[in-house]
């Protein structure tokens, strides 16, 4: 996966142009991306309403406004590329330590987006607390795991952009769905899990992607004096943050 496909250029021009051009090679150049766009077309303009219109409850438009929102945030983050980078330019620290901050922040984001539409609509149990400072004690051990992880897997290899969005699928397929599956005791839904990774994809875009639109400069440097050789399977270590995350949410549940 990482190093087989040319990684998306770091520094396109500024504005809107620059901002298309990146949209264009993220999600049409190859045919995987054009599967996977037609894809979310499909659960934007069939599934969706579908779903809206034969159950709308407030935990489905709770999830319809969320993911929305994440999408919208994933744009403007494309769209804005130069000002993260930017941004993560003022920070005097490694690669690694930028993607964890980012990452980090971009957790807190997408928690707070569920925790508002939530309430907007009346709904519970979308969110893992009802309380945002709850919900993050119960969440947030997870995501800095994650990043952590993915951090360190980025020195090893050098991935596309839009490999790492379907990463940050996986990536969200391993708590918020199988991890979720087994405490849930919904043991049927797992072999489905696969089939919702391209909604995942969205979700996890302002903890995974973004962060590395934000840090990609510092990496690229990073990569010219120590070439990434590592296995394409680095990109899977992020996974394993889910080994460690499992046992402390079991005893964090069930204390």
């Amino acid at each position: 996966m990482g190093g087989h496909e040319p990684a998306e250029s770091a520094q396109s021009p500024r504005g809107a142009s620059g901002g298309a051009g990146s949209l264009n090679s993220m999600i049409w150049r190859s045919w995987p991306r054009r599967a996977y766009t037609l894809l979310l077309v499909l659960y934007a303009s069939v599934l969706t309403p579908t779903a809206l219109i034969s159950a709308r409850t407030p935990a489905n438009l709770t999830q319809f406004a969320s993911i929305t929102t994440c999408a919208v945030t994933l744009f403007v983050g494309l769209w804005r590329r130069r000002d993260l980078q930017e941004l993560a330019a003022k920070l005097d620290v490694s690669p690694a330590k930028k993607t964890f901050v980012f990452g980090g922040v971009g957790a807190v984001y997408v928690e707070t987006v569920y925790e508002v539409w939530q309430h907007v609509f009346g709904a519970s149990g979308v969110a893992a607390n009802a309380n945002l400072a709850l919900d993050l004690v119960f969440t947030m051990p997870w995501y800095l795991l994650l990043v952590a992880f993915l951090a360190v897997a980025l020195e090893h290899v050098r991935p596309s952009l839009f490999q790492l969005l379907l990463l940050g699928g996986v990536y969200e397929c391993m708590a918020d769905g199988l991890l979720s599956s087994v405490i849930g005791g919904r043991f049927a839904s797992i072999p489905f899990l696969p089939l919702v990774i391209p909604v995942f994809t969205i979700v996890y875009a302002p903890i995974v992607v973004l962060p590395a639109i934000a840090t990609r400069p510092a990496y690229e440097a990073h990569w010219r004096t120590k070439p990434p050789l590592g296995s394409w399977l680095w990109m899977f270590f992020p996974c394993s943050a889910i080994l460690l995350y499992g046992p402390l949410l079991i005893v964090l549940l069930f204390r």
